[in-house]
């Protein structure tokens, strides 16, 4: 059999061995490629994970400190406490928490700094810090 160019043509003819080995390579940089892209999705969703965590911890420290007394709050002032989390929530992926709080301010008004640090799955530390005011009055200062 003849084609195009009045060359014969053989029946078994396939692919070299060099066209096989450049598929190879191309099929294998796409793999490794996508392993790379899943690796980095699922650093991202830990990473966004603990900063949730993070922010609920935060979020019920504050709203604690919103429920106590006055004269309570002003007991606190001026020191750095490390707080317990684990008996706060019942999940053990809270333990690898460590949340400080900062209370500072004389008269009226205090400044809390909550500070939350964590390692990720690398091993690297992370922080995430909340700073807010506080009056004597607290969130209903208006209404006497």
């Amino acid at each position: 059999m003849l084609n195009q160019h009045g060359a014969r043509r053989l029946k078994g003819s396939g692919f070299t061995l060099i066209e096989v080995m450049i598929a190879i390579t191309i099929f294998a940089v796409v793999i490794a490629s996508g392993f790379a892209c899943v690796k980095i999705g699922m650093g991202l969703a830990d990473n966004s994970r603990h900063h949730t965590r993070a922010s609920q911890i935060m979020q019920s420290e504050i709203e604690r400190i919103r429920s106590l007394a006055w004269a309570t709050l002003n007991d606190e002032t001026a020191t750095e406490t490390t707080l317990s989390i684990s008996n706060k929530f019942k999940d053990a992926s809270y333990a690898d928490y460590v949340l400080k709080r900062t209370i500072t301010g004389t008269g009226d008004t205090r400044k809390i700094t909550l500070v939350i640090t964590w390692k990720d799955l690398s091993g690297l530390s992370n922080s995430k810090t909340y700073v807010t005011q506080y009056t004597r009055g607290g969130l209903y200062d208006y209404i006497q």
